[in-house]
């Protein structure tokens, strides 16, 4: 019985405790385990103190052996022997075992990485511990508040990159409702999410911050949105701005599919349908030159030629490769001169599209020959934005922005996550061989 209750001390892994017995029930196990100090000293008199009665806790522990477990702690009430002593009566606590806590320290702790770190939902989680969603979501706070407002965690900060997402879908009562995340380029890790995508906003964040770390940012990428571009004033006015090169072409994208639908309409009367000639090359309309094969060539001056008669689609399908024209020459003059062919092309012509392209060009001339001298862009941004849609959809939807935001920094903010001893991997013997 001695050694059955030793392999069993071991199995549970919990310093200052011993177990006392564990029985088999339905869908979980039940230790029962009590704590080995034999005395303890009164904290106002210190004097030696004598055991009065004992109260049983049930907590939750880490699930053994695919089974939830439940400990069941006989948990001691000491008295002081000192007749006049103020503290009289107390029970004994354990770092391991919280005070007015459903679940361990390390149960707690994991619930947090599970969720954190690798990005389960919280409903799995409670399910696999025994407990409900509040419980474990009590705990992923508990835990991952700490790592989040870490100040280490987000250190100085040179390239700053700026996006929008949605965290939460229209409703009758409200339209869509947006999240700015922040994000250090250089190390690809989220520094913060600000509800909404206004302006005062990201003033609002920046307001919050330290001048020093401010003074640290020296570029600031995005996309081509006024309200990020006039929230950095005043607090990181001195701040390179970048426009992403990926959304700098998608305006010139945005403007062929505009084109191609007006046209769509006014020639044949009806939206694309399949073996429309201008909706059989959408595709390709907006593909790199460089891109098309000869058979590609082929369909897209066919389609053009058929559907499009007064070469309206053909010009804005020109305009946008000569904005893709600027992102392939590393020279920041060379970009400059093909940048301002591109605005004036753009502003001459006579279709409104490519009048509109021209003049948010036009707006943003500086930002974008930016990237070439800095050679900043948002892809580390959009990439982070998939691992937040990512939380989102693991999530079923948020409701709490708090909840959402600490969910995505602990999956997305480059967190110190404690320390894990690594176990040896266990490796398949060679198969035997008669040959």
């Amino acid at each position: 019985m001695g050694d059955a209750i030793g392999l069993a001390e071991k199995m549970l892994g919990l310093d200052g405790f011993r177990v006392l017995e564990v029985l088999e029930a339905k869908a979980e196990l039940v230790v029962h385990v009590e704590t080995t100090v034999l005395e303890v000293l009164c904290a106002g008199c210190g004097i030696a103190a004598e055991a009065q009665d004992r109260v049983s806790v049930e907590v939750r522990d880490l699930p053994c052996f695919h089974r939830a477990t439940r400990l069941i702690w006989r948990k001691r009430r000491w008295r002081c022997r000192v007749t006049h002593c103020a503290v009289r009566t107390w029970t004994e606590g354990s770092d391991h075992l919280p005070e007015r806590q459903l679940l361990t320290s390390r149960a707690g702790a994991e619930a947090c990485r599970q969720v954190g770190r690798l990005g389960r939902s919280v409903a799995s989680v409670a399910e696999e511990l025994g407990v409900c969603w509040a419980t474990a979501m009590s705990a992923v706070e508990h835990h991952g508040r700490p790592l989040v407002e870490d100040p280490k965690r987000v250190g100085r900060v040179r390239s700053l990159g700026i996006d929008e997402t949605s965290w939460l879908r229209a409703k009758p009562d409200h339209p869509t409702l947006y999240a700015t995340g922040l994000v250090d380029l250089e190390r690809r890790r989220m520094i913060d999410m600000v509800r909404g995508n206004a302006a005062s906003d990201v003033r609002r964040w920046c307001k919050g911050r330290d001048e020093r770390w401010l003074g640290g940012v020296k570029v600031v990428a995005m996309d081509l949105t006024e309200s990020y571009r006039s929230g950095l004033n005043p607090h990181l006015a001195h701040a390179r701005r970048v426009a992403d090169p990926f959304h700098v072409v998608r305006v010139a994208n945005r403007a062929v599919d505009q084109v191609r639908r007006r046209v769509q309409n006014e020639t044949l009367g009806h939206r694309g349908r399949k073996h429309d000639p201008l909706y059989r090359i959408r595709k390709l309309l907006v593909s790199g030159a460089e891109r098309l094969d000869e058979r590609g060539h082929d369909r897209l001056l066919l389609g053009l030629r058929v559907g499009d008669p007064h070469d309206e689609l053909l010009g804005v399908w020109l305009a946008k490769e000569s904005v893709r024209d600027v992102y392939l020459t590393d020279d920041p003059a060379e970009a400059a001169v093909l940048l301002d062919k591109a605005i004036i092309g753009c502003l001459e012509d006579e279709v409104s599209e490519i009048r509109a392209l021209g003049n948010t060009l036009r707006r943003w001339r500086t930002e974008i020959l930016a990237h070439h001298r800095t050679g900043a862009s948002n892809g580390p941004t959009e990439g982070l934005n998939l691992l937040v849609k990512k939380v989102k959809r693991c999530g079923h939807g948020f409701t709490s922005f708090d909840n959402y935001r600490l969910r995505v920094l602990l999956h997305t903010g480059g967190v110190t996550w404690p320390a894990r001893a690594k176990p040896p991997r266990i490796r398949m013997r060679s198969p035997h061989s008669n040959a």
